[in-house]
C-alpha cells in the first residue's frame, strides 16, 4: 500500500531521467534518418550522373555506326561511344571506365532491358537495326570503386555498385542533310530521278552534259557561284566543301569540258550523293536541293560523246547523313539515333 502510494505522487524530477535517455534516442534515430536519407540521395545523384553519361555515349555512338562505309560501322560506333561517355563527371571526376557493346537490336523486344544485343554476324531481318550499349559502373576497379556511405556505413551498410546503362539504335530516315564530302557535283532533275530510281535491278544510264539540254544533270558548284574548271574538279574529287540540306540553293554550273568527265573517271566505283533539284533549273542561276539520290559511277570518259555512266542506288545508307521524316526518300538513307532503354 505504501509502494502504491509512493508510485502515485512520484515528483515530476523523478521522470526526468527517463524522458532524457528518450530524447537521446529520439535525437539519434532522427540523425540516422537524416543521415540515409543523405546517403540515398547522393546515390540517386550518382546513378543520375551515370545514366547521362551513358546516354550521351550511346547516342554518339549510335551516330558513329552511320559513319560509313560499311554500314554499320561497329568500330566508330564504339570509339565514338567511348569517347563520348568519358567526357562526363561521375561523383565530381571524369569517367574513365565504359563498357561499350555493339549489335542488333530486335524492335519486337520492346522495353526488355535484359536482352542481350545480337551479334553483328547475324543477317539482320526486316524487324533488326543496328545498336550500341553502354555500360557504366562505379563498382570496384570502376570509375572509383563502389560509392562509400557516408552515414549508413555506420550502421553497418557496405559500399553500393551503382549502374548507369542505355541502349541506343539507328534508325533509317530519308536523308535531308549530308556532311562535307559526301556530294558529288552532279545536280539532277526530279523527274528523271522518279523515272529511273527504285527499279529492280537498277538501270544503268549516262549523263552527258550538254550546255542547252541537261539529260540527267549539269554540274554544280554547290554553295560558291562558281563557273571554272579547277573549282568543279576539286568538287568531283573531295566532294562538297561543308554540309548541305535540302533547301540550299545551288549554283547550276553550265560547262562542257572533258577534262570533267575524265576527272569523274577517278571516282568510278564509288557511290556518291547527288542533290535532286526541279526540273526547269537553269544555267548560271541558284536552285533549291529538293532531296539527295545516291547514284554509283560505272564509267566515265571525255572526249567526243563525253559521259558519265552509273545507275541510281535504291538503298543506301549516307555516311554521317541526317534524316528526317516528311523528306522525299529516293534510296538515300540517315541514320536517326533513338534511346530506346
Amino acid at each position: 500500500m505504501e509502494a502504491a502510494i509512493q508510485a502515485r505522487f512520484r515528483s515530476p524530477a523523478d521522470e526526468s531521467g527517463s524522458v532524457t535517455v528518450m530524447a537521446a534516442l529520439a535525437i539519434v534515430v532522427l540523425l540516422g534518418a537524416v543521415g540515409i536519407g543523405i546517403d540515398i540521395g547522393r546515390m540517386a545523384l550518382v546513378k543520375s550522373e551515370l545514366q547521362k553519361a551513358a546516354d550521351s555515349g550511346a547516342l554518339a555512338g549510335a551516330r558513329g555506326l552511320n559513319m560509313g562505309p560499311p554500314f554499320p560501322n561497329w568500330t566508330k560506333g564504339k570509339i565514338l561511344a567511348t569517347d563520348a561517355s568519358k567526357k562526363n563527371q561521375v561523383d565530381g571526376h571524369l569517367v574513365t571506365d565504359t563498357h561499350v557493346d555493339v549489335g542488333y537490336w530486335d524492335l519486337s523486344w520492346k522495353g526488355n532491358t535484359t536482352v542481350a544485343l545480337k551479334s553483328t554476324g547475324i543477317v539482320p531481318t526486316a524487324t533488326d537495326v543496328p545498336a550500341v550499349r553502354v555500360n557504366l559502373r562505379r563498382d570496384a576497379g570502376q570509375n572509383g570503386g563502389r560509392l562509400a556511405m557516408l552515414f549508413a556505413s555506420a550502421l553497418g551498410f557496405d559500399p553500393a555498385s551503382v549502374r548507369g546503362q542505355t541502349t541506343a539504335i539507328i534508325l533509317p530516315m530519308p536523308v535531308n542533310c549530308i556532311e562535307a564530302g559526301m556530294g558529288f557535283p552532279l545536280a539532277t532533275p526530279e523527274t528523271f530521278v522518279k523515272t529511273l530510281w527504285g527499279l529492280d535491278p537498277p538501270q544503268t544510264f549516262r549523263i552527258g552534259s550538254s550546255y542547252h539540254d541537261p539529260t540527267g544533270g549539269q554540274w554544280t558548284s554547290f554553295l560558291t557561284d562558281a563557273n571554272d574548271v579547277p573549282t568543279i574538279r576539286s568538287l568531283i574529287d573531295s566532294g562538297n566543301p561543308g554540309p548541305l540540306k535540302v533547301g540550299d540553293e545551288i549554283y547550276i554550273t553550265p560547262g562542257t569540258k572533258s577534262t570533267l568527265y575524265n576527272e569523274a573517271a577517278t571516282r568510278i566505283g564509288d557511290t556518291v550523293v547527288l542533290p535532286v533539284v526541279a526540273d526547269d533549273f537553269l544555267t548560271k542561276e541558284h536552285t533549291p536541293i529538293l532531296g539527295f539520290v545516291p547514284f554509283k559511277i560505272t564509267a566515265a570518259q571525255g572526249g567526243d560523246g563525253k559521259f558519265i555512266e552509273g545507275h541510281f542506288v535504291n538503298d543506301y545508307n549516307v555516311p554521317g547523313g541526317i534524316g528526317a521524316a516528311g523528306t522525299t526518300n529516293y534510296g538515300a538513307k540517315a541514320g536517326n539515333p533513338k534511346v530506346i532503354q
